[in-house]
């Protein structure tokens, strides 16, 4: 049986599927050689195509001959795009992530030409099967769907230049990283200005709430906010969904907390739970921390012997300094208002916290590289930069410090050659300057040892 749950997470297997925008392409070009071959010989038509009949073909050989060749041709670029598909995504597992794989899959221009392609195919075979003797003994000649048929070809190989450039640039690293940047901001830009422009500041004690508890197993990744929201307005209630996204849950987790008891209502229940959405797939859309966590991803593979290119993981690490300080911007605690009224949400999200960025992003990269003297100073660098911006957040400050110990640890044990610690005092000294108290401290504790 499916419900709304099952139906929901069906949708979103089939639309990040690599197939989907081509079926649903070459449904469509089906649908228009059914209508080119309805309307060929019809009266008007055949007046239209008096006025460039140059351009059409006219011989039942040479439209079989064009039609054939450009079906064997179309066909041929099909199976190397498809190819070089499967090339690229094995070589973004290997020496990027295979995080990254769910955005390069999806990447609508890859699938639109792949399913002009096959469009193409299936209009080109349509009006090969309409070459026939008609019922005056002469031979029909779809003249102007083989006309259609040698645009679409044409438009196909403009089409392969384009792909050829556009995967080779995928698979590139600065480019995966920039693009990863760009969204993971863009989402946090988009908490930030939501957060801003309403006034909600006080928050309930979601402490005294009531637990619901999941009825299934699997990586919580997001609700449907909006039917969520309406059944709350509608049964005057307020839900708080008390872990983060990407979560593993089992059956029996209390997940969500109400701020009325449920527990004699089990259809709303249901009808709330159902609105929850449980899949494997990490996508930028669905969190920022995604995007974070595949950027510190591609960091530690950076650092892996068989590519040893410290320079990207030093990118990685610039871009997640600057994206752990648009995080300062937004609350612990985020909501949604929709269906709301005077701004008070009927939805409440535990954000994850700043600390738990920290820990899931950094420590890969430290506990990987902390023997690399020059990742080591770039990410006490980052740090610096982020205790730079951090200074009206006294919680962040104490987080970002209690992690500043935990690298000068790894750095007195691992890193001992004079030269790379004199420049690790260097960088301590800098974060020094900028909170005195504890950044003494930190170099005293390194000098010392």
């Amino acid at each position: 049986m499916f419900t709304p749950r099952k139906i929901a997470d069906n949708y979103r297997e089939m639309i990040s599927s690599i197939g989907f925008y081509p079926s649903m392409l070459s449904v469509l070009f089906l649908l228009f050689a059914l209508i080119t071959t309805a309307i060929e010989y019809a009266a008007i038509t055949m007046e239209v195509k008096q006025f460039f009949a140059v351009l059409l073909v006219d011989s039942e050989e040479n439209a079989r001959t064009i039609l054939s060749t450009l079906a064997g041709s179309i066909i041929s670029l099909t199976v190397f795009s498809f190819s070089m598909v499967m090339v690229v995504l094995n070589s973004a597992s290997a020496s990027l992530s295979p995080r990254v794989l769910p955005g390069l899959i999806t990447r609508k221009s890859h699938q639109l030409v792949l399913g002009f392609y096959l469009g193409s195919i299936i209009y080109t075979i349509i009006m090969l099967i309409n070459i026939r003797a008609m019922e005056n003994g002469e031979m029909g000649i779809p003249s102007l769907g083989i006309f259609f048929s040698l645009l679409f070809g044409l438009v196909s190989l403009g089409f392969f230049v384009y792909f050829i450039h556009s995967i080779s640039k995928a698979i590139q690293v600065d480019n995966v990283l920039n693009d990863l940047f760009k969204n993971t901001k863009n989402e946090l830009t988009c908490i930030v200005a939501m957060q801003k422009d309403t006034d909600v500041n006080e928050f309930p004690n979601f402490d005294e709430w009531h637990n619901i508890k999941s009825e299934t197993e699997g990586y919580f990744k997001g609700a449907h906010s909006d039917k969520l929201c309406a059944l709350c307005k509608e049964h005057d209630i307020k839900i708080y969904i008390a872990v983060k996204q990407g979560f593993f849950t089992v059956k029996g987790y209390p997940f969500l907390k109400c701020d009325k008891d449920l527990s004699d209502m089990p259809e709303l229940v249901d009808a709330l739970l159902n609105c929850f959405i449980f899949y494997i797939e990490e996508y930028i859309s669905d969190h920022y921390r995604y995007g974070m966590t595949q950027i510190s991803e591609i960091a530690v593979k950076a650092m892996s012997p068989g590519i040893n290119d410290p320079g990207t993981a030093v990118k990685a690490i610039d871009m997640l300094s600057i994206l752990l300080i648009e995080r300062l911007k937004i609350s612990d605690v985020n909501y949604s208002l929709k269906h709301s009224t005077n701004n008070q949400p009927y939805l409440y999200l535990h954000e994850t916290s700043f600390d738990e960025l920290l820990h899931d992003n950094f420590t890969p990269i430290r506990n990987y590289a902390k023997g690399d003297a020059y990742v080591m100073v770039n990410v006490l660098e980052a740090f610096k930069n982020i205790l730079f911006r951090s200074a009206d957040s006294s919680k962040a400050t104490e987080s970002l410090f209690v992690y500043l110990e935990a690298i000068v640890e790894d750095i007195n044990k691992h890193i001992t050659n004079e030269y790379d610690r004199q420049q690790v005092t260097n960088m301590l000294k800098a974060i020094a300057r900028i909170s005195e108290h504890k950044g003494k401290a930190l170099v005293a504790k390194f000098t010392t040892n």
